[in-house]
């Protein structure tokens, strides 16, 4: 005998289908908010082109072979950490460990935050965002030292409006990676990047992405995840990787990292939402 469902059950099926629709399309307007509407303005004043060459989670090849490169051309770049899944391994990678993110920061490379545990922001409420960004900013304190940590990169590119404007009032800028080049009237507080992959960034649209950024005067953020070979489907090789900190350096761009670059742009004079 099929079983009866009550109206009270039916009814309450559907509020429960009608609050997570809710929950859905109020998540979604809330990227889309946090996208769209700037809530950091800042004029670029710089003089030149600008790259800066980031990476997320930090791999150890990210440190062995990334690092490297930019330390052969004598550049810096800006390593977002997560500290809470240090030395963890996936099917992917395995995350730098201590002594590395240590020695990383020892060789002048800016450490960024990337939340403690490696979180969706978009997740969290107020208060766990509080604490996500205590606990890494006393743990990267921990291992590298007294530095400033004033630069923030999206764990997995998501961002909400609350959370986006929670977090500019504790950082410098903030990275997420809708693609684009910064340029004229940018938002510190979600600032575009552009992916150093090999899967989707061949050389010729490398070399593309660099005469725009030239034309528009613009500051290129790059970033990328491992550095191997070969790579993950978020990565690249040593290979694409040596090429870009080659044809930065060859056009005269400035190729410094987050923390530098802002300071060539300007950014201390902001307008805040």
């Amino acid at each position: 005998m099929p079983a009866i469902i009550s109206e009270r059950a039916w009814g309450g099926s559907l509020a429960a289908d009608s609050i997570n629709l809710f929950r859905r399309l109020s998540a979604s307007a809330s990227r889309g908010a946090a996208r769209y509407i700037p809530t950091r303005r800042c004029m670029m004043r710089n003089k030149r082109p600008i790259v800066s060459f980031t990476f997320d989670d930090v791999p150890d090849t990210a440190f062995t072979n990334g690092s490297a490169i930019l330390d052969r051309y004598g550049v810096k770049g800006t390593f977002y950490v997560a500290p809470g899944i240090l030395g963890q391994a996936d099917e992917h990678w395995r995350v730098l460990d201590r002594e590395q993110l240590k020695e990383l920061a020892s060789r002048g490379h800016e450490i960024g935050c990337h939340t403690y545990s490696h979180v969706k922001v978009q997740t969290l409420c107020a208060e766990r965002m509080a604490e996500e960004n205590r606990r890494s900013v006393e743990a990267l304190t921990e291992i590298c030292g007294p530095l400033k940590f004033e630069n923030f990169a999206y764990p997995f590119g998501v961002v909400s409006m609350p959370r986006k404007l929670q977090l500019q009032q504790q950082f410098t800028s903030c990275r997420g990676i809708y693609s684009g080049i910064n340029s004229g009237i940018i938002d510190l507080s979600l600032l575009r990047s552009v992916e150093l992959y090999d899967r989707t960034l061949s050389p010729e649209q490398m070399r593309e992405v660099f005469d725009q950024t030239e034309r528009m005067n613009g500051w290129l953020v790059l970033y990328s995840h491992d550095v191997a070979d070969p790579p993950s489907w978020i990565g690249c090789t040593p290979k694409l990787m040596e090429m870009a900190v080659a044809e930065a350096k060859a056009r005269g761009f400035d190729c410094v990292p987050v923390s530098e670059a802002l300071g060539l742009i300007g950014a201390d004079k902001t307008e805040t939402a």
